[in-house]
């Protein structure tokens, strides 16, 4: 009889500790379907949306200035009569069958209507009785601008041009591309890889833009003389030729390795990573108005090995959406925005306003800007100058193997320096050699022909 008020008290433990683990379930659970609700409704899996490709008219989807990139005539789906334009923002706007993460899926709850009430639904109805249509959407993208910069990729690679002050992507073009008008469901190929949003290439030179903003933070800047050669516990570390002597802005603007090699003895891991971090390297992107797969940046206790991730090489990952996102964050005094695709549904403006997802050092980025526009005057950059205009940039060699052969990805990232003309770039052209000569003009280019266009 003594034992029944420890046993009433086990139970009392036992049900508490159920309430507190199924209080933290449906925490979690709410927060899951907040951050990835959306997500998880846009796949091409959800039963939902292939039902209603059935019995609904998908809507309209427009590029910034009105032309039309896909639009239905019932339940058929057709896009640009325009086969180059098509191509060009394929990766963007997707395709019917889900087959590429487009416009066609992640925004699919629009198209499809999924997002209006139950009256709005019921009068939609009422106009068409037998065939509900759901909403039309507008891109950030503008569709000229795409198929500029498609015409003129003479590489596989990808492309990426945003708005530094608001987010939005005014081009995002990945080549080789699909033509969504004849993809076929068995299909496999890389043309479907969308290189902008999920090609992870080694950041080459690029990196040195984080690298030095960990410098300049610490104080660190002395004066090395570039031989085109150094060691490192034995491991050799090469520049393209002997630039002699270089202090840390000169070093950036003529992409020494053997002094960004020597600068990274001097950081410590923590000044590393803590840039790396800023530049969002290992995070995960939950945006929503795309996936984008997430940098890589790692070090280790072997010197040589962190001498090579200051490079951007070791095991250095990130894709030109990223790294257009750190050139907008060097350009936007420190602020590393989301990137946005959806301008508007059916009119209405959606999200206008920016989310903030890093925050560097405005101090420290002013100077890496600083680094940024020499490299464009006197640097590797020359060939991205633009008349009249103050380009800020860096250029990128990244080194990879192909079948025992040593290749070269070509990258430019930078941004005119200008309120009125907020552009930045990340461009990478594979295999095609030193950045300089392939993405550098490229890059030049495309912003040309973005402020040709009142961007």
């Amino acid at each position: 009889m003594m034992k029944r008020p420890k046993v009433k008290l086990n139970i009392r433990i036992t049900l508490a500790i159920f309430i507190v683990l199924f209080s933290i379930l449906g925490i979690y659970t709410a927060y899951s379907v907040s951050v990835y609700g959306d997500a998880w409704f846009a796949t091409p899996y959800n039963p939902r949306i292939n039902a209603a490709k059935d019995s609904i008219e998908a809507g309209t989807i427009y590029d910034r200035n009105g032309v039309v990139l896909a639009n239905s005539e019932g339940t058929d789906r057709h896009y640009s009569s325009d086969k180059t334009l098509r191509k060009a923002v394929s990766h963007v706007v997707g395709d019917e069958s889900g087959i590429t993460l487009g416009a066609e899926t992640v925004f699919s709850k629009y198209l499809y209507g999924f997002d209006e009430g139950v009256i709005n639904k019921m009068k939609n109805a009422v106009r068409d009785e037998d065939k509900l249509r759901g909403n039309d959407i507008t891109l950030t993208i503008d569709a000229d601008l795409s198929r500029y910069i498609y015409e003129n990729m003479d590489y596989r690679g990808a492309a990426v041009i945003m708005n530094y002050k608001t987010g939005e992507v005014l081009a995002s073009v990945s080549s080789p591309a699909f033509d969504p008008e004849s993809i076929k469901d068995t299909s496999e190929g890389s043309e479907y890889v969308n290189r902008a949003t999920m090609g992870r290439y080694a950041p080459g030179s690029t990196m040195k833009v984080l690298t030095a903003a960990a410098a300049i933070e610490k104080g660190i800047d002395f004066t090395y003389e570039c031989k085109g050669v150094e060691y490192i516990d034995g491991k050799k570390i090469t520049c393209v030729e002997d630039h002699g002597t270089q202090n840390l802005e000169e070093a950036f603007a003529n992409s020494c390795n053997t002094y960004f090699a020597m600068l990274s003895q001097k950081l410590g891991h923590e000044d590393l990573e803590r840039w790396a971090d800023l530049g969002m390297y290992d995070h995960e992107f939950v945006f929503t108005d795309m996936t984008l797969y997430p940098g890589h940046y790692e070090l280790s206790s072997y010197a040589p090995d962190t001498a090579w991730a200051a490079i951007g090489q070791y095991k250095d990952l990130v894709t030109p959406m990223q790294n257009c996102m750190i050139a907008a964050a060097i350009a936007n005094d420190g602020r590393m925005l989301e990137p946005k695709l959806l301008k508007s549904i059916d009119g209405t403006i959606y999200a206008p306003s920016v989310n903030v997802i890093s925050s560097m050092p405005s101090d420290i980025t002013d100077r890496v800007r600083d680094f940024m526009r020499k490299t464009v005057e006197e640097g590797t950059a020359t060939n991205a100058q633009i008349s009249g205009y103050d380009v800020c940039g860096k250029t990128g060699t990244a080194e990879y193997n192909d079948g025992g052969e040593k290749k070269n990805h070509s990258w430019f990232i930078g941004f005119i320096d200008d309120d009125q003309h907020p552009l930045a770039v990340s461009i990478i052209l594979e295999g095609a050699g030193y950045g300089s000569k392939y993405a550098t003009p490229l890059a030049k280019k495309a912003l040309s022909y973005a402020l040709d266009k009142g961007y």
